[in-house]
């Protein structure tokens, strides 16, 4: 996988009113036709990118938002944009697990004296961390221990990577304990036989869900402040499963 590139300014901006236009039920013919213009005009200014001012404002006015609500829009779509982590940026990470979480509190926007005095980390320490944050092009990093953040908080990592084998090692365990008995949860284990036909669409419907949940997580619901943690795992493959393993298994376990 790669890293998703950020979208620009002016990308922001006319995804934005090209959203208030699908919200409101308008063409570009409609909107063509109450900023005087012809279609191919508007159609032009929304896939080149390039829009001035002043006919940015007549759109706006169009439409009936402020330039002011355009660009907080603009803004909130930009904070929910998901970056991703290069393979060699999750080796790093991993590779030093105390670098990791403070990462991660950086990226969450928690103040450096926040992290050393909460999590006890020496501040000599924490400088050594920024060092290695800047060279991986997480932060800026600026004089008096200053720095700017050059990704957004919703950071996520590569399928199998580094980090996802590294949380699956040390949470997957933990969260498998749980009884999933909540309305908000769910768990069944399914032993079956199937033709290599069903395999392949049953593999397939579930690869899907997965990129379902995945991509809800990093873009409607990313910044809602009703979302809430939840883990899926989604797994398919060879069961050896007989009656005897079962029996054999539960007598052990006790």
């Amino acid at each position: 996988m790669i890293r998703i590139e950020p979208m620009t300014d002016a990308d922001r901006i006319l995804a934005a009113l090209r959203q208030i236009l699908r919200e409101q039920g308008l063409t570009y013919a409609e909107l063509a036709r109450r900023l005087h213009l012809s279609e191919v005009t508007v159609k032009r200014m929304f896939s080149g990118r390039r829009i001035s001012l002043e006919r940015l404002q007549r759109a706006c006015d169009a439409v009936g938002v402020s330039l002011f609500d355009l660009g907080r829009r603009a803004r909130a779509q930009a904070e929910a944009e998901p970056y991703r982590l290069t393979i060699a940026q999750e080796r790093r990470l991993v590779a030093d697990v105390g670098l990791f979480y403070f990462f991660w509190m950086i990226v969450h926007r928690h103040g450096l004296a926040s992290i050393c005095r909460r999590y006890r980390v020496p501040l000599e320490r924490a400088r050594q961390w920024l060092g290695e944050l800047d060279r991986m092009e997480i932060i800026e990093l600026r004089p008096g221990d200053r720095f700017t953040l050059k990704v957004p908080s919703n950071v996520v990592w590569n399928e199998d990577g580094p980090i996802e084998r590294l949380i699956v090692a040390r949470s997957l365990p933990v969260f498998m304990q749980r009884r999933f008995r909540r309305e908000d949860e769910y768990f069944r284990f399914v032993v079956a036989k199937l033709t290599p036909e069903s395999i392949a669409a049953f593999r397939a419907r579930l690869r899907e869900v997965a990129e379902q949940i995945f991509q809800q997580s990093v873009d409607i619901d990313a910044m809602r402040s009703d979302s809430r943690t939840i883990g899926a795992v989604v797994a398919f493959g060879p069961a050896d499963f007989s009656l005897r393993n079962v029996v054999v298994g539960a007598r052990a376990a006790t």
